[in-house]
């Protein structure tokens, strides 16, 4: 995402106020990098509590003052220790009063207290968790489902891009780019008023005056 990015901004000489993807991208670096370059990340966070039988961190909430969380009972869970090569910081309860705990089986398994983990880059995503909320990024989320998730279906439906019939990196590329020409060519030709067919069953433009409308039986090639 940021290589396509910064390609973007150098040869078309862009700045984009914003960067919409789906959750692949909402990671910690994209999410990172794209708001120190002063655009905003657009992307869905993955949803980690969904990952866990037990209760998932966001039910645990951070309070800054006493850099600590508070569990879903209120009780505390204080730092304990970073780890660097995972850039988080760990939080850990009192084993003893999590043992005791009535809620425990829905929290841990484990003897020694539950934990969390918080990312050293938590302001960043909480950013982001915050964009989620406003009209802007729903818009955005709503443009990019009209605009780039029917050209993916296109590629996939009628130009054999289910899979790659190339090998290595340089000729998966090549391939790409054919097909991408391909849809935009077929766009220019819809654009200009080009009056032939240019999709399997008719017009990719419904409505028009001299286009052809698809019939229900006629099915994509």
């Amino acid at each position: 995402m940021l290589d396509l990015l910064w390609r973007v901004r150098f040869r078309w000489k862009l700045r984009p106020k914003r960067a919409v993807g789906d959750t692949t991208y909402g990671t910690i670096e994209n999410s990172r990098t794209l708001e120190d370059a002063g655009i905003r990340a657009y992307v869905p966070l993955p949803n980690f509590d969904a990952r866990t039988p037990f209760y998932g961190a966001s039910r645990f909430a951070y309070v800054p003052e006493d850099d600590a969380y508070r569990c879903p009972e209120n009780r505390p869970l204080r730092r304990r220790t970073a780890k660097y090569e995972d850039e988080v910081v760990i939080y850990r309860a009192d084993a003893a009063t999590c043992n005791a705990c009535p809620v425990k089986a829905a929290c841990t398994a484990s003897p020694h207290g539950r934990q969390v983990r918080r990312s050293f880059y938590a302001e960043y995503l909480d950013r982001v968790r915050a964009y989620h909320r406003t009209e802007t990024y729903k818009k955005a989320m709503r443009k990019r489902a009209v605009w780039v998730e029917p050209l993916f279906g296109e590629a996939k439906q009628w130009h054999g891009l289910r899979q790659f019939r190339l090998r290595g990196l340089r000729k998966v590329n090549t391939e790409a780019l054919l097909v991408a020409t391909g849809q935009n060519l077929k766009r220019w030709l819809a654009a200009s008023g080009w009056g032939r067919h240019h999709a399997p069953c008719g017009a990719l433009t419904v409505g028009r005056p001299g286009t052809a409308v698809p019939s229900p039986s006629c099915a994509p090639c």
